[in-house]
């Protein structure tokens, strides 16, 4: 069969390494006579060998939809020594027309036991450090991420995974593959072309646009309980609920931060969250002897100024939110006992009511 045969084209017209191989084959057979005709021959084989062995790699450099080598690498690229998905993120912060340093988030994730530890981290200093109960993952940069995370690797054991096209992100060559969890949720996933793993996740809408979501992936892997190190040495912080705009408990999502940081060139992280009962009660634990409430208290008189948030779910959708201070003292290692707070939610810039 000739090389320049039609069906051989089309298969190679969209792949400029193949096709050039092709081209060189091509120009092997049609070139001077001159060549001994045992080199001839030979040259042809070793290009036509050549051209053989990548068109059956072609479904994975193609970026086909079926299961194919990219799929193949990218679930053999996950490193995985445990049950818990460890994923480190990294999100600009840009507040107030200030730009501060990168946010870079390490989550723990154990689905089974049903616990999320995230560290933050800006310029390398520890501004974070919680270990929380969630049912669903949804203490990170986008609500879903961590589980999402979880699914990359199962939809990639199944065959649910897709290749949807290629692509350059941040200066590295990507394959896009796409997942669809089911409830909506779509993930765009970027894969390094040399590496196999994943640089970064986008968040899609169910119709294919951009939901707002994206975030670059550092790293992603599967550790032990051992090494994610969940803290069980926490005690509580504050108690307290949450009232929507009409007085009545509502359910919604807690978080605290240091209300007085002395080192304002880095963005304040979390220090705890949790996502309260349905009739709005929560508990929010905190480990005072981890960073970055240990320095706090290093440089203040034993006394904290607390600054907790809360965003309650309207139908479903976040669209409430409520602010809190308070002040806690340490004694033995542990938070003082205190009143309960109650952090009224509003709609937009709707003053509270209650």
């Amino acid at each position: 069969m000739s090389l320049r045969d039609r069906e051989v084209l089309d298969l190679l017209r969209d792949d400029p390494e193949l096709l050039a191989i092709a081209d060189a084959v091509s120009d092997t057979e049609n070139g001077p006579r001159q060549l001994r005709p045992f080199r001839a021959v030979g040259a042809v084989a070793l290009a036509a060998a050549a051209v053989f062995i990548l068109v059956l790699a072609a479904p994975w450099d193609r970026g086909g939809g079926g299961r194919g080598s990219v799929l193949d690498r990218a679930l053999a690229a996950i490193d995985s020594k445990g049950a818990v998905v460890h994923m480190t993120m990294r999100m600009d912060v840009t507040r107030g027309g200030r730009t501060f340093p990168s946010m870079v988030t390490e989550s723990f994730y154990d689905k089974q036991q049903g616990l999320v530890r995230v560290i933050s981290r800006s310029g390398g200093k520890v501004v974070g450090d919680y270990t929380t109960v969630a049912v669903e993952d949804e203490f990170s940069f986008f609500p879903g991420l961590l589980e999402g995370a979880s699914f990359y690797k199962q939809a990639l054991a199944n065959g649910d995974a897709r290749i949807v096209g290629r692509g350059v992100w941040e200066g590295r060559p990507v394959y896009w593959l796409e997942l669809e969890k089911g409830g909506g949720l779509i993930l765009r996933i970027g894969i390094a072309r040399d590496t196999y793993r994943p640089v970064i996740f986008r968040a899609l809408n169910p119709d294919g646009t951009p939901a707002g979501a994206q975030v670059a992936i550092l790293g992603f892997d599967y550790v032990s309980d051992a090494q994610a190190a969940f803290d069980n040495d926490a005690s509580v912080l504050a108690t307290g609920r949450v009232l929507g705009p009409d007085c009545r408990p509502t359910k919604g999502r807690v978080d605290a931060f240091l209300a007085d940081e002395a080192d304002e060139t880095h963005p304040s992280g979390e220090i705890a969250a949790v996502r309260t009962r349905p009739d709005g009660t929560f508990v929010l634990m905190a480990n005072p002897r981890r960073s970055p409430i240990r320095e706090a208290l290093a440089t203040s008189n034993g006394q904290l100024n607390i600054h907790v948030n809360a965003i309650a779910n309207k139908e479903g959708v976040p669209k409430l939110i409520g602010f809190a201070r308070f002040s806690r003292m340490v004694k033995g290692g542990r938070w003082v006992e205190a009143a309960p707070v109650t952090i009224q939610t509003s709609a937009g810039s709707a003053a509270p009511r209650c």
